[in-house]
């Protein structure tokens, strides 16, 4: 591998990380209020067990809504400006985790010795002649793919925190019929002089396992049906960006589909109000008021049963196929002109 080749990826897959935040962020804000309500339930029924979903009244934090419903919300009071608040911190975050995993996944799956086509569609060349793989799953590129989420959470565990804060804390303004005016640096800055350092790894352990799940699904499922999809789009005369969007659509659908439980459970978890000290023992924090996983896995159970683990499915599974999509395209299209024709 070449430094080069490696500079190339990164720079390719920060674009790539630029192009589907930007395009999905709105269907993100949606699915984050719609698991978060769940941590704002349990925080109500912990201070006042009296109050529960049933008869809280609508439009409070804690109200399970679907996501007709929140779509409609969102844009009926905060409009295009509330859709994307929030922005900066995933899109920094992206930008730098997707110039990380392309590139730790490329190198992973190189020093495991995977060096061609793989899954269905694969081709393997001999004497000058194709033959199908032998192999359907090769379960290297599954490890290499797992292999990129701790890293993965170590970026994105700090700026899922401050965008999930950022969101509930404009909730909050709402119904308070104020308007909440903060940069996600001062929001950040702001949080650390009042919490401390820690709080930006508040969720941290969910989300390495999440991410260790997401990527493993993610990588793989586009590694093994990118081949296929591009056979057939040979043999009907389409485009190949239109095999490789598939496939990334395909691959982040699956990815999300699977990983939502653990991402509603981390949302909880990073949505709490921090006002209440629980999450931080050292702190004096009162452990009743903590919202830890079992609290907030809990919390959803309770709430809506085991469909509360898959709450925000419909901008999740949507959201991912558009931005991933759209990702592996821009991320084939960025190496493409570093590197030339055919390089992606």
């Amino acid at each position: 591998m070449s430094a080069q080749k490696a500079s190339h990826e990164a720079a390719a897959g920060a674009w790539a990380g630029l192009v589907g935040t930007v395009l999905g962020y709105p269907l993100d804000v949606v699915k984050s209020r719609m698991q978060t309500a769940h941590a704002g339930a349990r925080v109500a029924n912990a201070t006042n067990p009296a109050t529960s979903a049933s008869v809280r009244p609508r439009g409070v934090p804690g109200e399970s809504a679907g996501f007709v419903a929140s779509f409609t919300k969102l844009a009926r009071e905060e409009g295009l400006r509330g859709a994307y608040r929030g922005l900066g911190p995933p899109v920094c975050m992206m930008m730098l985790m997707n110039a990380v995993n392309f590139t730790a996944f490329n190198r992973a799956k190189e020093a495991l010795g995977v060096d061609g086509p793989v899954g269905i569609g694969a081709r393997a060349h001999e004497d000058g002649h194709r033959r199908p793989s032998a192999s359907v799953v090769d379960w290297r590129v599954v490890a290499a793919a797992t292999a990129v989420g701790p890293p993965c959470a170590l970026i994105g565990t700090p700026f899922e925190l401050v965008k999930l804060q950022m969101q509930m804390e404009a909730r909050h303004a709402g119904h308070r019929r104020k308007r909440l005016e903060s940069s996600a640096f001062r929001f950040a800055t702001t949080l650390h002089s009042t919490y401390g350092w820690r709080v930006f790894y508040l969720g941290g352990a969910t989300n390495v396992a999440r991410e260790c799940l997401f990527n493993a699904v993610f990588f793989s499922t586009f590694e093994h049906t990118r081949f296929g999809f591009a056979d057939l789009c040979e043999e009907r005369g389409i485009r190949r960006e239109v095999a490789i969007a598939t496939a990334g659509g395909l691959a982040g659908a699956a990815a999300w589909l699977l990983s939502l439980p653990l991402d509603c459970v981390k949302s909880g978890v990073q949505g709490q109000d921090l006002r209440n000290g629980g999450w931080d023992a050292r702190r004096g924090g009162s452990r009743a008021a903590r919202i830890g996983f079992a609290e907030s896995a809990r919390a959803v159970f309770q709430t809506r049963g085991v469909f509360g683990f898959f709450s925000g499915a419909a901008p999740s599974v949507g959201r991912s196929f558009i931005v991933s999509g759209s990702r592996f395209v821009a991320f084939a299209g960025g190496m493409e002109l570093l590197q030339g024709e055919g390089s992606a």
